[in-house]
């Protein structure tokens, strides 16, 4: 799996979760730890898809069905470019797939910076 920040250029980013303010959340504690990072908000998995970037994506935060997360082309994508998948607003202990990440609701600015700290991003 490929750290959250690497130092590569403008590390690429997607929040898909239904409630735009908490989506805008992730968003700006994301920039808090990699200012120059690129990052998509969309409400739906086509919302995010039609507005993807080229470049790899790090991490997707994501509150939508494992399964079709998974069989979407930005799971596909996530996955073969290596990026982390974070569950989002899920009941802690509901079974997370092997490799994701969980950001139950509610959470604090200190929980999604310990998931990007935890894989070496630092601001600026």
């Amino acid at each position: 799996m490929q750290n959250l920040c690497d130092r590569s250029p403008d590390p690429l980013f997607v929040v898909v979760l239904r409630e735009f303010l908490v989506a805008r959340d992730i968003e700006m504690i994301i920039r808090g730890k990699a200012a120059e990072a690129r990052i998509i908000l969309a409400r739906t998995l086509d919302e995010a898809t039609a507005a993807m970037p080229q470049g790899k994506i790090k991490a997707a935060f994501v509150q939508v069905d494992p399964q079709d997360f998974v069989r979407s082309s930005l799971g596909q994508r996530v996955a073969t470019d290596g990026g982390r998948t974070v569950l989002v607003g899920i009941e802690p202990g509901s079974g997370v797939p092997k490799g994701w990440a969980e950001l139950p609701f509610p959470f604090a600015e200190s929980d999604v910076s310990a998931l990007l700290s935890a894989d070496g991003c630092s601001a600026g």
